[in-house]
């Protein structure tokens, strides 16, 4: 069996397939701790599953791809810009899924960012089946796994004490409990001597025994659940971030675990490396504040280019994501790419087959479009916008009417406006911005200056601006307004813009007028 293309996610695939045997079913696994905003750095791990269970399917195999969301762990840390932090002290040390939402929306913190994001996920097309790892638990659905792992403490202990520099103690258990008085962790011992019993004893005085099959605050430690999962779920791929990628790391000891405790391969593993804000201090981290959230992201980025940008890198290289002037170099980029996309293959595929599937990659959903989208350019549609002071009814019938014919075309004509509107309001650059004057304005003229603004007025009166091509447009200025009055053409254009937009520069003079319009020009002017 080959790889349908040299795409990294094909060529995972079939060493998923070679590596696990031929099954009914392949899975695949993802999953996080909502202990605060999940970002999209934490996306990364989500689409690069997303995107090698689409390379399975590819080969005609089915596919079950699991999200497990860690609301079982312990909120240890009160994250920034949380409503009222001194207030959600007495919650640390609790687990996640038993703590209010500050925002009031949901009926548990977890669960308010279990929303959000799951949310965000179908925006991208992303539709796992998720697992929520406080009902698990609390279930007594892994009881016997608990067991298990409690009875051969001893194997684990070696293990992770290989990685170690100093070993753990002798009375460690690969297991936390949460105190049922006070409702955290903070035990100063726990015992178990076989059996179902498990008896622990709090910082709070309290202290019991309880039945594993039965209690709902027992969870394995991370090292020990993480391999737990893989043989329970039969998890065949599941990636990881460098954090877990290292020697001696979540993973390295997770495969040995699984393989000595209960006697299962490791999934095939991919590390995937961290995703960085354009200009920022590193990676994004939910405790710092640091971030953006996929929701974030969408607002500027429509979900096509969102999965393009992923789909385009390999997952060991890191890259950030941008919201300065990149976004337009993105969106470019992405527009080309389409287009490329829908041309012929040609003779020796090479990097058209690479682009075509990084392109079938990025699609919400599964069905292409049957031609090549028309779609508006971003940088002209954002002067387009601005011209038309951000509506974008307006702009389209005035720029896009005639062009733009189909519905599909429409509508994405009207997304991507929105993302357009929204990256200026929030993140373009101030020299990139502005607004056409709603009426004359009085400026400060030299007497020079004051000769080519009439000179530059007659000229505008005389020409059809729509029949004009901006080179032959640009030769006038230069011949009937600078050279004809000899002024000073940074004076010249400096004074025209300050009529216009009242700014000192804008976007290309000549393409700038044409989409303005005569009236608009003579009536500033």
């Amino acid at each position: 069996m080959k790889p349908t293309s040299p795409h990294w996610a094909d060529t995972t695939a079939i060493r998923i397939i070679k590596t696990r045997s031929e099954k009914d079913t392949y899975v695949v696994a993802s999953g996080i701790t909502p202990s605060g905003k999940v970002h999209v750095g934490n996306f990364r791990e989500v689409i690069t599953v997303d995107l090698v269970a689409r390379a399975i399917k590819s080969l005609g195999k089915q596919v079950r791809f699991i999200y497990s969301w860690d609301n079982f762990d312990t909120f240890r840390k009160v994250p920034k810009n949380l409503p009222d932090p001194e207030g959600f002290e007495p919650f640390l040390r609790k687990p996640i899924a038993r703590i209010p939402d500050p925002w009031k929306q949901a009926e548990s913190y977890a669960k308010g960012r279990i929303n959000l994001f799951e949310s965000e996920l179908d925006e991208v097309g992303i539709d796992p089946e998720y697992l929520y790892q406080e009902q698990r638990y609390a279930s007594g659905m892994y009881a016997s796994e608990i067991r298990k792992a409690l009875e051969n403490k001893d194997k684990i202990v070696e293990i992770l004490n290989e990685h170690r520099t100093s070993p753990l103690a002798e009375d460690w258990l690969p297991t936390s409990i949460y105190c049922n008085s006070c409702g955290k962790d903070h035990v100063i011992s726990q015992k178990y001597e076989g059996g179902w019993d498990y008896s622990y004893k709090c910082s709070c005085g309290f202290e019991e025994t309880v039945d594993i099959r039965e209690t709902k605050n027992l969870k394995l430690i991370w090292r020990v659940d993480w391999p737990m999962r893989w043989f329970f779920e039969k998890v065949d791929f599941e990636p990881g971030g460098k954090d877990h990628s290292s020697q001696g790391g979540s993973y390295d000891t997770g495969k040995t675990i699984v393989k000595e405790i209960w006697d299962c391969e490791a999934p095939t593993y991919l590390q995937y490396d961290f995703v960085k804000i354009k200009g920022g201090a590193g990676k994004m981290s939910s405790s710092s504040g640091e971030l953006y959230t996929l929701a974030e992201v969408l607002e500027v980025y429509e979900p096509e280019i969102v999965r393009w940008i992923f789909a385009s890198q390999r997952p060991n290289h890191d890259f950030s994501i941008a919201f300065d002037e990149d976004v337009i170099k993105i969106y470019d980029e992405f527009d080309r790419s389409e287009q490329l996309a829908f041309t012929p293959c040609p003779a020796k595929p090479g990097k058209w087959a690479m682009n075509r599937r990084v392109y079938e990659l990025s699609q919400v959903s599964d069905k292409l479009p049957e031609s090549a989208p028309k779609r508006a350019g971003f940088r002209v549609l954002c002067n387009r916008l601005q011209i038309c002071d951000g509506n974008a009814e307006r702009t389209f019938e005035r720029f896009y009417k005639g062009e733009l014919s189909s519905q599909e075309d429409i509508d994405r004509f009207y997304k991507r406006a929105a993302k357009a509107n929204n990256w200026l309001k929030s993140h373009a650059p101030e020299e990139f911005k502005y607004t056409i004057n709603p009426a004359p304005v009085s400026i400060t003229l030299n007497p020079k200056q004051e000769q080519a603004i009439l000179a530059f007025k007659a000229l505008i009166e005389t020409l059809d601006l729509e029949a004009i091509e901006p080179k032959a447009l640009n030769d006038a200025i230069w011949e009937k307004v600078i050279h004809g009055t000899e002024a000073d053409p940074k004076e010249v254009f400096k004074a025209i813009y300050q009529k216009l937009i009242s700014r000192d520069q804008g976007p290309r003079l000549p393409s700038f007028l044409k989409e303005i319009g005569q009236e608009r020009i003579l009536g500033l002017v």
